[in-house]
């Protein structure tokens, strides 16, 4: 029966939380007024003979106006912000100290006013008497936020709860703290704090720190002592400066989301997250997307849903166009964004009308129901079949280079015939001399894009290569990550594999600014900064996690295993076929100059393509790919 009310009253809203604790309040108030005030006074000066109720009754004005007054200066200074207030906290203790006093004194000088005598000991006494109030209504608020946390939040954790550090003594530092005092596997230890103010104060009892060698002690007291970032606000550099510092100690670190507000329920938890591949790379300015005149501008982007996709979507609603219409074959993904863009539009007031579309780029007809039913002025083309094991799979191929080429290929001429001013592909570096299917298939999804452009002076088609894309459904990050939380090993292809990195946001904004700067026929390349080695990011994040790399399997610490190159597997990535480029207005975005085919040779390479797709010919396919795409080769 406890655990069930205690677990209702959690789940309130906040509005419900604050009443309750304005409610309780009144009452602390209302107590004391009766032990230390007129209606208990009266009672015993009459020697019991006057009904408490009757004082209460005739002097409730009194009482009323010192209380209200109280309360809305408190709830006004944001002493009402959550269900159990930090009564360390010096903010905390000052508001309700002089809420108390407000209270006290407001009574004591009401009382007086209804007086006709001014003897120097009645008011001496008054005031006396709004002293005690005072310090006995902050003493019963106090004692009642005690007992509301001992019923409500028991400490008590489980034997082996881990210890817990909250970096950041702020805001979110202080809401977090509450999702841990729920969680009995965690145990809070303290907080670390750069900012001198905070530094040796406590919160909740609990210490804050600011100096390094106090994380040292505490790591050696507590050999799996874990690091949760609640810093929302603080820039990449920073975040990675701070990042570093942890790394180096070898502590567990996690972080709550910088875009996030926290909610003050048992879901808390839920918020913070590992740290990625995102915190560790090097910050890459990006210029700044131009804001473009998008009023009257209606987009299309296919795989809407996917990772490259949605962050298109979300960057362009910010434009606040006339229409963006989400296409994706995935009903599920296409669910997600939808309802994401759905709270983002009702969160800025934009006026945008999004349409989701469930479709397949190879459906002509409904691609031409789309054209002629809406006024797309630009595509972003972010569909396709990228991972790369299962598209080299032979049993995977031919719907793989359907979608890939032929998907691609139809979507451009149904555009081009419907006038779309601007076609973008989202490409890959795995196209550049290609070692896989997937690879070959988007060189060959470049190839009539090339081919296309030539026949369609309406419509600027182009492309944007890059390589990968951090936290992607490809991304072999959450692998790693997923492989340390159960004790490892973590697995890599090869001790030398390196590999081009950019986080979504970033490899988004420049394809989005690519598109802009078309003119038809461009293979754009993002700058992607200096190749990572894929062991070394695994080292990082071993280490990280609070862990150590292990030598052998019999040591201690996570161990990293070769596994040998997967299959179409490349040691290092590149972006120009070439080795051709020119700069553009933007420093991160390049062109290539590259030779493409003509249009009557697209076609007949279509032919042959869709004839061996119809027989399933694996080997057919992977011939004319051969053929045409330089560098490749299905072994």
């Amino acid at each position: 029966m406890i655990n069930l009310t205690r677990q209702r009253l959690r789940l309130l809203s906040s509005q419900s939380k604050v009443i309750l604790m304005i409610l309780n309040d009144i009452m602390m108030a209302m107590t004391a007024w009766i032990v230390f005030g007129p209606p208990l006074i009266n009672y015993i000066g009459t020697e019991f003979s006057y009904p408490i109720l009757e004082t209460i009754y005739d002097q409730f004005f009194q009482f009323f106006i010192p209380t209200l007054s109280a309360i809305f200066f408190m709830w006004f200074l944001g002493f009402y912000r959550s269900l159990i207030r930090f009564f360390d906290s010096m903010d905390a203790i000052l508001t309700a100290l002089i809420g108390s006093v407000i209270f006290g004194f407001g009574w004591a000088l009401i009382y007086l006013s209804q007086l006709n005598f001014s003897d120097s000991n009645i008011i001496f006494i008054t005031f006396l008497q709004g002293i005690i109030l005072s310090f006995l209504f902050y003493a019963l608020i106090n004692m009642s936020r005690i007992i509301a946390r001992i019923l409500l939040y028991p400490n008590f954790k489980e034997k082996n709860a881990i210890p817990v550090v909250i970096y950041g003594a702020g805001a979110a530092g202080k809401e977090l703290m509450e999702a841990v005092q729920i969680d009995k596997s965690k145990n809070l230890v303290a907080f670390y704090d750069d900012s001198n103010d905070l530094k040796n104060r406590l919160i909740n009892r609990i210490p804050i720190y600011g100096a390094q060698k106090k994380l040292k002690e505490l790591k050696i007291k507590y050999p799996n002592l874990e690091v949760l970032l609640a810093i929302p606000s603080l820039d990449h550099n920073k975040r990675k400066d701070v990042i570093s510092k942890l790394e180096e100690l070898k502590i567990s670190v996690r972080t709550v989301p910088a875009f996030h507000e926290l909610i003050f329920d048992e879901k808390k938890m839920s918020n913070i997250q590992n740290l990625t591949i995102d915190d560790l790379i090097p910050d890459r300015k990006i210029e700044v997307l131009n804001v473009f005149d998008s009023r009257n501008r209606e987009f299309l982007i296919t795989g809407a849903g996917g990772s490259i996709g949605s962050e298109i979507v979300r960057q362009l609603l910010n434009q606040n166009p006339k229409k963006i219409i989400l296409f994706d074959i995935s009903e599920y993904s296409l669910f997600r964004i939808y309802e994401e863009v759905k709270l983002i539009k009702n969160k800025n007031g934009f006026l945008t009308d999004v349409i989701p579309v469930l479709g397949n780029i190879l459906d002509s007809n409904h691609l031409k129901r789309i054209f002629l039913e809406n006024d797309v002025d630009t595509i972003y083309h972010a569909a396709a079949f990228k991972h790369v094991p299962l598209v080299q799979d032979v049993n995977n191929i031919s719907k793989s280079v359907e979608n890939n080429f032929i998907g691609t290929y139809r979507l451009a001429i149904e555009a081009s015939q419907s006038n779309v001013k601007s076609f973008v592909l989202v490409s890959t570096d795995k196209a550049v001399r290609p070692t896989n299917v997937m690879g070959a298939s988007k060189r060959m999804a470049e190839i009539a894009i090339q081919a296309l452009n030539e026949k369609c002076p309406n419509c600027k088609l182009s492309m944007v290569r890059f390589g990968n894309v951090i936290n992607s459904s490809g991304s072999v990050i959450p692998l790693f990550l997923d492989q340390i939380s159960r004790g490892g090993p973590i697995t890599i292809t090869h001790k030398d594999v390196e590999r081009y990195f950019m986080t979504i946001p970033e490899a988004s904004n420049l394809v989005i600014q690519a598109g802009e700067m078309a003119k038809g026929g461009e293979v754009f390349i993002l700058d992607m900064g200096e190749q990572m080695k894929v062991l070394d990011i695994a080292k990082r994040l071993i280490h990280l996690s609070g862990r150590s790399v292990s030598e052998t399997s019999n040591s201690e610490g996570i161990e990293i295993v070769e596994v040998g190159l997967r299959d179409g597997e490349k040691m290092f990535e590149e972006l120009l076929i070439s080795g051709n480029e020119k700069k553009t207005s933007n420093p991160r975005i390049f062109k290539s100059n590259e030779s493409f085919l003509s249009f009557e040779k697209l076609n007949e390479i279509i032919n042959d393509i869709l004839e061996a797709i119809m027989d399933n010919n694996t080997k057919q396919i992977t011939e004319i790919m051969t053929k045409y795409v330089d560098g490749f080769k299905y072994e």
